[in-house]
């Protein structure tokens, strides 16, 4: 059964195949107002974005062909666009899964470390442990990640760098214009070995903009149509947590932490998402959430000694995801929450979704706590892939085991 419909990684529009269309590549082709393009990007059609003409695919058998004839040069061309925002599409958006995971958390749960060094380490070692896994930058997105501002201090400069800035102050932000990636398995076919490819799109949004439900409703549209959710709490703010860790641990930990109520931010994403899929409130909501604890490396002396979340993560090794694992370090982040007076949120997040696990994970590495002036040695990650690994296996991406 060929796919009907796929969801666009930029605009975060569903759209039907037979929708699609092919822009002219031909650089000798006429450039004509693209108001979609424009819209996408600032909004003002009084003055539009210039860009080689768009028209639509013919489907040939209920697939999509690999190249058009543009109809004002003649000329082939092998791009293909999607119909509302015209950005490029990956392959694998249209002949393979959708997934859009969205990363959030309060201002200053280290989303960005997060999201910076779980890339860097998805192509350096995570992916290619399972199937022969590859994975690959999409259009621009492997350049704006080495040009990047998180990149540069992490991986360049060895410092943490600073805050994401509001989609409503920027658009250069992980929100607006997502990182995607091809993630590309080789499985095993009757008389030879195929390859199944996923689109991998990474939203990092400001803390800021989920302190406001209207704000949320406008920036961080693509949160509903996420295929998973991956929740970043922030251990600093949590009373009996730094009551119990001395001054200069929490201040160097917490150098760029804010104020926001996790909980309130889970009920502002658990209501927009309802009123996107018109749930009433005694539905839970069948999107996987990791909720998922940064920093481990600042809290670790508060963690029993034998712990399995103090152990190195598994799961590579294994080339499955190990439930046995996963379900040791699930119990121990709950009993802690549950120890730290923080039994209401785990309740929140279990009454509102479906299905939910616990984790933990520093992305700087433990014993590398930044410095006073910001330093950090070279990220070297504990556990950073096990919640996006949960969430692929809850895809049916890869196996799991034990």
């Amino acid at each position: 059964m060929f796919k009907q419909t796929f969801v666009c990684p930029y605009c975060f529009e569903e759209r039907k195949l037979s929708e699609l269309q092919f822009r002219c590549t031909n650089k000798r082709c006429a450039d004509v107002d693209d108001v979609e393009l424009t819209k996408y990007e600032n909004g003002d059609i009084t003055n539009p974005m210039k860009g080689k003409i768009c028209f639509p695919v013919q489907l040939k058998g209920g697939s999509v062909p690999r190249e058009g004839i543009c109809p004002t040069c003649g000329e082939k061309s092998h791009k293909i666009v999607c119909p509302a925002c015209h950005n490029p599409l990956p392959e694998a958006t249209i002949t393979g899964k959708d997934m859009i995971f969205s990363i959030i958390g309060a201002r200053g749960s280290g989303k960005t470390n997060f999201v910076s060094v779980l890339i860097q380490n998805l192509s350096e070692r995570i992916v290619g442990s399972f199937n022969d896994g590859s994975i690959e930058g999409f259009d621009d997105t492997m350049s704006r990640f080495r040009k990047g501002e998180a990149y540069n201090y992490l991986y360049i400069k060895n410092e943490v760098p600073p805050k994401t800035v509001s989609s409503l102050v920027s658009t250069e932000n992980g929100a607006f214009k997502p990182l995607i990636y091809t993630i590309k398995f080789q499985t095993k076919g009757f008389l030879k070995k195929e390859i199944e490819s996923f689109t991998f799109a990474f939203f990092d949004t400001a803390g800021e903009d989920l302190e406001d439900a209207d704000t949320m409703n406008t920036v961080n549209k693509y949160i509903y149509m996420s295929s998973g959710i991956l929740f970043l709490l922030d251990p600093m703010q949590i009373p009996a947590v730094v009551n119990q860790l001395d001054d200069d641990t929490v201040s160097r930990s917490s150098a760029a932490s804010g104020d926001s109520d996790s909980s309130a931010i889970m009920t502002r994403v658990s209501n927009m998402i309802r009123d996107y899929r018109h749930l009433k409130s005694d539905k839970t909501i069948d999107i996987p959430v990791a909720a998922v604890f940064s920093k481990l490396d600042a809290f670790s002396s508060l963690i029993p000694e034998g712990s399995t979340v103090l152990d190195p993560s598994p799961h590579c090794d294994e080339g499955k995801f190990d439930l046995t694992d996963a379900h040791n370090v699930d119990s121990e982040i709950r009993s802690l929450l549950t120890t730290w007076g923080e039994s209401n949120f785990i309740k929140q997040v279990d009454i509102n979704y479906s299905n939910t696990a616990f984790f933990a994970c520093s992305a700087l590495g433990m014993n590398n706590n930044p410095k006073a002036n910001g330093k950090i040695e070279r990220p070297r990650p504990h556990r950073i892939e096990d919640p996006i690994l949960w969430l692929l296996m809850q895809n049916n991406v890869i196996k799991a085991g034990k």
